[in-house]
């Protein structure tokens, strides 16, 4: 186990395309989202705020429907911090507006189709409602009940410290090539005994790491791309991996070293040891506020049917000679 290690240089081209991989992915996934937030911002405003208070002045009016300035302004009040720039100043603000015409003719045009009285669509507005009604109680009774305090974690964490720990780090090496036969003749050439270092500055695209014998330094779970990861977990300390495509070729992977992760103290692990237990508690809050909810209840429970799938096939009966 190598206890002593300092920290790997900074990673570039295929090196770096490793380990920032899966930033890159999740930096993608939230543009999307936030994207697709701001196109659903003025329906589910509309949804679950209070009308607005009627106001004198109309700022458009849509087949007959008024925007009213005082509604103006609550939906301008419910933009989202990532999405007011694109609405500051003067412009910023003729241009929500017509985003608010846009929404009114869309809504306009789906109602007049009929899709407010399609089964379907009502069947989830009532999934929505029931979601809703249940989030709020839960809120109510869970959530707003359950509180720890200072002496509780302490307390918590000095039982459970041993699951309080740094991530795990794994030093990996690897060879990074063209075309899977060459990965696949690596490989075969490793596995007869040649030299992993010497065959990864010899041959690895990977310009960043070919000159220290193939050595990515220490990474963590997240830190890498998913099939790079995926592989890591499948070897033991010494261990070669079978080659691995990415977008930067085939890579023929050696688990170097692993090290285990370092006790965290109190304060470095009080805010996650604090939401285990919020979360143990409110568990049992909820397991109790059910029971007794139960215990209230006229109930009466029927066997529940098997389905035709669990039917067990009786044969014909044998024939009597």
């Amino acid at each position: 186990m190598i206890k002593n290690r300092s920290l790997p240089p900074e990673p570039t081209g295929a090196s770096r395309g490793m380990a920032c991989g899966r930033v890159r992915l999740d930096e993608w996934r939230n543009g999307f989202k936030a994207t697709i937030g701001l196109a659903l911002l003025l329906g589910v405003a509309s949804a679950c705020s209070d009308k607005p208070e009627a106001s004198s002045k109309a700022l458009a009016i849509i087949n007959g429907k008024e925007i009213t300035a005082s509604e103006f302004d609550l939906r301008w009040s419910q933009i989202p911090d990532y999405a007011r720039k694109t609405f500051a100043g003067p412009e910023g603000r003729k241009k929500f507006l017509e985003e608010l015409i846009t929404h009114e003719l869309l809504l306009q045009e789906a109602k007049k189709r009929g899709f407010d009285r399609d089964r379907p669509f009502l069947e989830r507005v009532e999934r929505f409602r029931e979601r809703s009604l249940l989030e709020r109680l839960r809120v109510e009774e869970v959530d707003a009940q359950v509180k720890v305090n200072r002496e509780e974690v302490k307390a918590y964490y000095a039982t459970n410290a041993a699951n309080y720990t740094t991530p795990e780090e794994l030093r990996v090496s690897h060879i990074l090539v063209k075309t899977q036969e060459e990965a696949l003749d690596l490989k075969k050439r490793l596995d007869q005994g040649e030299d992993f270092a010497a065959l990864a500055r010899k041959v690895s695209l990977d310009l960043s790491t070919r000159y220290k014998g193939g050595d990515l330094g220490f990474i963590k779970k997240g830190q890498t791309m998913p099939q790079i990861e995926k592989a890591l977990l499948t070897l033991k300390v010494g261990g070669i991996s079978q080659p691995v495509a990415t977008s930067f070729g085939y890579h023929v992977i050696k688990l170097v070293d692993r090290a285990s992760g370092a006790p965290l103290s109190f304060e470095d692990a009080k805010d996650q040891v604090r939401e285990e237990l919020l979360n143990e508690k409110r568990r049992k809050r909820y397991e109790d506020f059910v029971a007794s909810l139960r215990a209230k209840a006229k109930l009466r429970v029927a066997d529940v049917p098997m389905a035709a799938s669990e039917i067990p096939v009786t044969g014909p009966a044998a024939a009597t000679p």
